[in-house]
């Protein structure tokens, strides 16, 4: 701990701007930036006030009409928007009806509206980053947003934007977002907020910032309880970042967030630096507010907010759930109309905080337009603490013509080629097998599992195909196309045959079964899954399971296995990938509730697979960076981000490990050809920015913009096969700068539909942002002296064409 004296000398060498006195203490702090050692008071509220919000470039009409309503705000009724309170909804707020606001109701999740029947399951976000389509990105979730219009959310808690990001791959919850790479996960993060806020509900960016564990994230009121720990209870893991780490890569997708106009964030269950991530002032209002220039409201994660006075002037604008529950998980604002009576408090402050609440209400135009009534009620924990239980008033049904099409025409999109050595695509075999219960249904029906998909076991049960993971991100499907469902249909259309097992495997019938339909077929589909979710970190990268067994047993009696995986991550392949038997492996992630529909028609060649991997596919464990995730049975878990930059593929590049697939792998029926690499210098000033960022950067003069695009780099691409196919085209750069990655991704182009013999061109605008590096010591992006080498290809590690070029 620092004594006075040194925190005296700092403060006075730090007239000039808090950023100088943070640079001092990250020299003191070994470059933890906003590590809580010292007294809260002097840390937080000296250090990084909260701004006040102005509306930023697209919100002013909103903002003076919220500033208008809040001058007339009684203490009660501000607090009544900033606390959660019973209610229907996961989460709730008192309504003012004098003022016509209504309660606002708060409803997970990032693949559709959770726990409640009447809506579709959408695929996951893993699923559609596999598209790397952001086309389809968008409409996804305009779809998804539309339904929680319908069903009376005026605030989805959506979309998961880089927390998790990844960076181990045993966190269970990283299917919730998608892509592990900074770069790739803030553009999808722009089109899932656009079109959730086009669609008139808000976007709830999360999980702010660093949340890249299960294990000790440890809410208020559920921490874990062992003898070892003071009081019996244990905090949450810290995230332990480092000031240019925090930039460069966890802030960045948040960034296209801001930009895209979310109208919220969440913080998360983690410590960052050994501070609460809810009650952090260099992180909300330092980071966030004022270099962000996020305009938006900031809530906590049900059970992230652990205290009252440091949360209230640090950033935090509204605390969920508060009193629902019976408190359980803090209602540390409950009594908060006392805290202004009294003095403790300044109305002002909480002002502040209820202007960019209803800003953001005002702007999403939900005062002219109310949405209806929820008809649900979700009101409890399990006895766990770890699920919500359903409960119907009523049932509408919001589903509209042409979702089921969508959410096919994702998973047909996503769908990744690994291997194929002959086995696909299927060309009408006479007998057709097919082994494993992922593909068919759960025997208890599709909604057995409860309303977070984790009343299920993780091994033994005949849960069916896997679909969506389990959690906050899960949802009920209104009905599901099992792979077998779509297989059969197509035996049917192609007058063949097709026999299944789909019973425990481990059975000595099971084992007769196999020896009986397997040797006959022509073609053995064996289909497996890894399911994880919310609250539990894997312990392996083995699959769910029989499925090894599984497996095992296909290739005794058949060498034609085309083995087909639903998996919520990276999953251990390697006693089968080499095989020759297995002819064919294909991902086809957590598809929704048209799983087998948009699997069948690549399979069979109608569609050629187009998906690729977004994230790195290691042989082991060992190759990923060590200590991902902290399991250490101490009172503050501590993990710290030591790797830096270097997560996923830029870990793999940095010490030469040759993974199974690289990041952005995926094979085609077709074969693509990429030819003349070239640049445009031309200038062109941002025109995407919804809302301005306030990033500070080299060379501003007022006119310009950290998001100018630089140049625009384009490539040829020709189909030189026999199918019409579509190609993800990525472009990636080796940034002059000590201490950076090999190159990193900074441009992807979908071109699709190449028939053979034809030639398309992919396209990618470099921006200012992405040939820019963090600078600790100034606080600024700058775009570093030298020759920066342009590489485009098929992924990370294909890269045929490079060039330079240089600022």
């Amino acid at each position: 701990m620092l004594s006075a004296a040194v925190i005296l000398a700092l403060l006075a060498a730090s007239s000039a701007s808090a950023y100088s006195f943070e640079r001092s203490l990250d020299s003191a702090f070994s470059g933890h930036l906003f590590r809580r050692d010292i007294t809260d008071d002097l840390l937080n509220s000296t250090l990084w006030p909260a701004p006040a919000a102005n509306g930023g470039k697209a919100w002013g009409k909103a903002f003076a009409k919220a500033k208008a309503t809040v001058a007339k705000l009684t203490p009660e009724e501000l607090f009544n928007l900033t606390v959660g309170l019973d209610g229907r909804c996961v989460g709730n707020t008192a309504p003012v009806p004098r003022f016509n606001i209504p309660e606002f109701c708060f409803g997970d999740g990032p693949a559709g509206v959770r726990a409640i029947q009447g809506v579709s399951q959408f695929p996951a976000e893993l699923t559609t980053a596999a598209t790397w389509d952001r086309d389809l990105m968008y409409r996804r979730n305009k779809a998804m947003g539309q339904e929680f219009y319908d069903q009376g959310v005026h605030i989805p808690l959506a979309p998961v934007t880089g927390g998790p990001l990844g960076r181990s791959p045993l966190e269970g919850r990283a299917w919730e977002g998608g892509f592990t790479d900074p770069y790739a996960c803030g553009e999808a993060s722009y089109q899932y907020v656009t079109a959730l806020v086009d669609s008139g509900v808000a976007s709830v960016a999360k999980h702010w910032v660093g949340y890249e564990q299960e294990l000790y994230r440890n809410p208020h009121g559920l921490q874990t309880k062992n003898d070892t720990f003071p009081g019996g209870t244990q905090l949450p893991v810290s995230s332990n970042i480092d000031d240019k780490t925090m930039h460069e890569v966890y802030m960045w997708a948040f960034a296209e967030a801001v930009r895209a106009g979310t109208t919220h964030i969440m913080c998360s269950y983690n410590q960052i630096n050994n501070t609460h991530s809810c009650s952090n002032a260099k992180s909300l209002n330092g980071l966030l507010k004022t270099e962000l220039n996020f305009q938006g409201a900031i809530m906590s994660d049900w059970g992230a907010h652990w205290d009252t006075m440091l949360s209230m002037h640090n950033g935090l604008d509204m605390s969920m759930p508060g009193s629902q529950l019976d408190s359980l998980l803090g209602d540390f604002w409950g009594e908060c109309v006392e805290l202004i009576n009294n003095g403790t408090v300044r109305i002002d402050v909480v002002r502040e905080k209820v202007i960019r609440i209803l800003t953001a209400y005002y702007h999403l135009g939900q005062d002219v337009k109310p949405l209806p009534d929820f008809v649900y009620a979700v009101t409890d924990f399990n006895s766990a603490g770890t699920s919500y239980v359903d409960e119907v008033v009523s049932y509408r049904n919001v589903r509209k013509p042409g979702t089921a099409d969508l959410i096919k025409e994702i998973g047909t999109s996503s769908v990744t080629l690994l291997k194929n050595t002959g086995g696909l695509p299927l060309n009408k075999p006479q007998r057709v097998a097919v082994l494993g219960n992922d593909a068919t249904d759960n025997i208890y029906g599709s909604s057995s599992c409860g309303a977070t998909n984790s009343g299920c076991l993780l091994n033994g049960a005949l849960n069916g195909t896997l679909t969506i993971g389990f959690g906050a991100g899960s949802g009920y499907a209104p009905y599901i196309v099992t792979p077998l469902d779509a297989l059969k249909q197509r035996a049917i259309q192609d007058n063949t045959e097709i026999q299944a097992m789909v019973a425990d495997s481990n059975s000595s019938f099971a084992e007769s079964t196999i020896s009986t339909i397997v040797p006959d077929a022509d073609v053995t589909l064996v289909f497996v899954n890894r399911w994880y979710g919310k609250g539990i970190d894997a312990l392996s990268l083995d699959l769910t399971g029989d499925a090894d067994y599984l497996v095992a047993q296909a290739v005794n009696y058949s060498s034609n296995v085309v083995v087909v995986i639903h998996a919520t991550g990276v999953v251990n392949i390697e006693k089968w990938v080499d095989n020759p038997n297995v002819t064919a492996i294909v991902a086809a992630y957590l598809p929704g509730q048209e799983s087998g529909a948009g699997l069948v028609p690549v399979l069979y060649g109608d569609v050629s697979p187009s998906g690729k991997i977004p994230w790195t596919w290691g042989k082991s464990l060992d190759d990923y960076p060590p200590n991902g995730i902290v399991t250490d049975m101490v009172y503050a878990p501590q993990s710290n981000f030591t790797e830096g930059a270097f997560i996923d593929y830029r870990w793999f590049d940095k010490h030469n490990i040759t993974p199974r697939y690289e990041f952005g792998y995926g094979l085609s029926y077709a074969t693509f050809k990429y030819s003349k690499l070239t640049i445009s210098k031309t200038h062109v000033k941002d025109t995407t920015s919804i809302m301005d960022t306030a990033e500070p950067f080299v060379g501003w003069d007022g006119s310009n913009s950290l998001y100018d695009v630089l140049f625009t780099a384009s490539v040829k691409i020709t189909n030189t096969g026999n199918y019409t196919g579509s190609e993800v085209a990525q472009l990636y750069i080796s940034i002059p700068e000590e201490g950076q990655p090999i190159r990193v991704l900074r441009g992807f182009d979908k071109v699709k539909d190449i028939k053979p013999g034809e030639t398309k061109t992919a396209t990618f605008d470099i921006r200012r942002k992405d040939v820019s590096a963090w600078s600790v010591v100034d606080q600024h992006w700058y775009v570093p002296n030298g020759t920066f080498t342009i590489y485009v290809g098929a992924s990370s590690r294909n890269l045929p064409l490079s060039t330079t070029w240089t600022p």
